[in-house]
This record gives C-alpha cells, sequence and structure tokens, in this order.
C-alpha cells in the first residue's frame, strides 16, 4: 500500500486544506500535533501502522500533477525529495520501515533538534540505505521567487509536480527566510 503521511500542527487549517485539495482524493494519513516535530511524526507511523514505506509531506506542499505518486512510489525502498541541505532535505520524501528500524528514529523535543537531526539523523538514514533523490534541482538555492501565502512568506520551490512553500530558508538569490513566529510553528 502506497501510504501518504501530511505532517501539520494545530492552526494551520488553511494550509491542510489546501495540501488535501491538491491531493485530488489520494488518501493521506494526517499528523497533528504541536510537540513532536517531523521525526516524531516518522515515529509514530513506525509505531502505529504496519505499512511498510510512506510518504512524508509537509501541509506546505501543493501537488500539482498526481502522477507525482506513481514516479516516487515506483523506487522499490526509499526515496528523497530533495537534496538540501542533504538527502531527505525538509524531511521529504518516501521512508522504508526496514531502514527506520535499523537507524531508529530520536525523540525530538525542540525545534533545534529537529533542524540537527534533519542533517544528522538523515545522514545516519541514508548510510543505512542507498537513497537515491527524485528531484535534484528541488532546491533553495533553484528557487525562483517568493510569495505571501496565508500571511506568510514563503520561498517556492516548485517543479511540474510539487510546490514546497517554506518559511525558513538558506539562499544567496533570496537571502534568508523571515524568523519563525512562534517556537513550535512548523515550515
Amino acid at each position: 500500500m502506497n501510504t501518504v503521511m501530511i505532517a501539520t500542527t494545530p492552526g494551520r487549517e488553511q494550509w491542510l486544506a489546501q495540501c488535501l485539495a491538491s491531493l485530488k482524493g489520494h488518501p493521506a494519513v494526517v499528523l497533528s500535533d504541536p510537540n513532536t516535530y517531523e521525526l516524531g511524526k516518522i515515529k509514530w507511523m513506525l509505531d502505529n501502522t504496519t505499512v511498510d514505506r510512506f510518504l512524508f509531506l509537509h501541509d506546505s506542499v501543493v501537488v500539482k500533477d498526481v502522477k507525482f505518486f506513481d514516479l516516487v512510489f515506483s523506487y522499490p525502498k526509499s526515496v528523497a525529495i530533495s537534496p538540501d541541505p542533504n538527502k531527505f532535505g525538509m524531511y521529504m520524501g518516501v521512508f522504508h520501515r526496514n531502514t527506520l528500524n535499523k537507524v531508529g528514529v530520536p525523540d525530538v523535543k525542540t525545534k533545534e533538534d529537529a533542524i540537527y537531526h534533519e542533517i544528522h539523523w538523515c545522514n545516519k538514514y541514508c548510510s543505512a540505505e542507498d537513497v537515491p533523490v527524485l528531484f535534484s534541482d528541488f532546491t533553495d538555492y533553484t528557487a525562483k521567487k517568493t510569495e505571501m501565502v496565508f500571511g506568510r512568506k514563503n520561498l517556492v520551490l516548485e517543479n511540474d509536480y510539487l510546490i514546497k512553500y517554506k518559511g525558513t530558508w538558506h539562499s544567496p538569490v533570496h537571502g534568508g527566510g523571515p524568523p519563525e513566529k512562534k517556537p513550535n510553528r512548523r515550515r
């Protein structure tokens, strides 16, 4: 079964509605809480489901073409959507249960921990499995614009399949993203 998991937090109902509408009826598991960050949601999927693989997306993603699901699930195990700042940048991609069991999923208590593990845990995951990258140019550095969405300035990562609105970023062209307004706010 090709499972899609959408990560969100309370107060982001507009983002979630936009994301879910873009799935065009593709089923998704929505996980919402203010304190577990990305790895907490990944751990929840590992501990509370039996799915072999699942696609992790943020609520700030819009699927432009549902052929994306066939493409991303055509890989036999894991696949990262972006290589920025490393494979599984933004934690987005398909995670494989066997690899998750091998590397474990750390408990994350702060946004700083989540940012740290975006590099270090994702590198550990990719050391346990040879993970391809689906879109090598889906990066902060190749983004062409910023846009106000739901009252937030965003860097817009976009290709034929996806749009990802990022509230924090690092780009020499667009500068850094605005500081987050609340410590628990998702990106």
